[in-house]
């Protein structure tokens, strides 16, 4: 008996910390130690002397404590330990591949329905928008107080996190503190801030685009799967680059992209979103992006219905340090280039957000 309880007590510790050291969250560290008390507690009991014979009520009694004990042992753990559940990951699978096997005749039929709902709440849009104008006339566009319109963007970023969900990103990503804790990839909290909308697309459906600093042997073994391109469509592509392109927190260490595809040193991107003071995205707002050198363009863009911009400006290796002035009317906003001339993977680039 002593023997075995020296082998558990060697075990316990070799357990946690070999766990720790392969980054395996805290609760498999526990579930693996429980695993081990649970075996030691077995053999301790084959040890064990025999327990006297119990008869009449006793035996009942004896027989009803162990399948309680046994119960609670159960449910405890059921309640506190992880659990699979074969209906969530039904769902997901579901969502995934179900509008993949839709037929052209019933993709149409779901469009016409779309279609047929849209032009109902259209109708009720204008019977309210006719009864509030009786009330308070709007001011005419372009007046004092107007306010611009522009699309749903909130519900794209919505829709792109519900893709990230879909498809269990987290299992080897982290966003706010929330994913994998084992090195299979990089946190996400500042993604926004180091690539493109462009570049999160290109890197989703082609995992050899760019790597992320620190991951070059993530990246050799192809740990990010190239499976995506066939699972995912563009539509839930470009949701999701939306969601992630927004994801700007420089509290969190992201870091930065090694590019493996791309020539670097001929160019600066310019990039971000533009939204009024409420948060919501404006569209089809002229963004102007001029480097303040001689000799140095610029150039202009226009944000997509999410608000966001991208502009790309000639600017060479000897211009590291160049000033650029990147404003939206009335807004304004100056950065500096700046960057290493000898560094030729890492991509030329800065993260401009307006409000107006």
């Amino acid at each position: 008996m002593i023997r075995k309880l020296v082998i558990g007590a060697a075990l316990i510790p070799i357990a946690w910390f070999a766990s720790a050291a392969m980054h395996f969250p805290s609760v498999f560290q526990k579930m693996f130690v429980l695993y081990i008390l649970l075996g030691l507690t077995v053999f301790l009991l084959l040890d064990a002397p025999s327990l006297p014979a119990f008869t009449g009520w006793k035996a009942a009694a004896a027989l009803i404590a162990f399948y309680t004990v046994l119960s609670a042992a159960y449910i405890l753990g059921a309640s506190y330990l992880p659990q699979y559940d074969p209906t969530v990951e039904m769902g997901k699978i579901e969502k995934i591949v179900k509008p993949k096997m839709e037929t052209p005749e019933a993709r149409h039929a779901k469009l016409e329905e779309l279609l047929k709902k849209s032009e109902e709440l259209q109708a009720k849009t204008a019977t309210l928008q006719a009864k509030l104008e009786k009330l308070a006339p709007s001011a005419p566009a372009g007046a004092p107080g107007a306010q611009p319109v522009s699309a749903a963007g909130g519900d794209v970023i919505a829709r792109g996190k519900e893709v990230y969900e879909l498809h269990e990103c987290y299992n080897c990503h982290k966003i706010g503190g929330k994913g994998s804790v084992k090195k299979r990839g990089p946190v996400l909290d500042n993604v926004g801030s180091l690539l493109t909308k462009d570049d999160i697309k290109k890197k989703v459906f082609d995992p050899g685009y760019l790597y992320a600093d620190g991951f070059e042997k993530e990246h050799k073994k192809g740990v990010m799967p190239g499976k995506y391109k066939e699972l995912m469509s563009e539509e839930e592509l470009d949701t999701l680059a939306s969601y992630l392109s927004t994801l700007k927190n420089p509290a969190v260490e992201t870091p930065k992209p090694i590019f493996v595809k791309t020539k670097v040193e001929h160019g600066f991107i310019v990039y971000g979103y533009v939204r009024d003071k409420s948060g919501k995205p404006l569209a089809d707002v002229p963004v102007m992006a001029k480097p303040l050198k001689e000799g140095r363009e610029g150039h202009d863009g226009k944000t997509n219905k999410e608000g966001y911009y991208e502009i790309f400006l000639h600017i060479h290796n000897e211009d590291s340090g160049t000033k650029i002035v990147v404003s939206a009317k009335d807004a304004k906003k100056e950065i500096t280039a700046t960057y290493n001339p000898e560094d030729k993977v890492t991509k030329r680039q800065a993260a401009v957000d307006l409000v107006l």
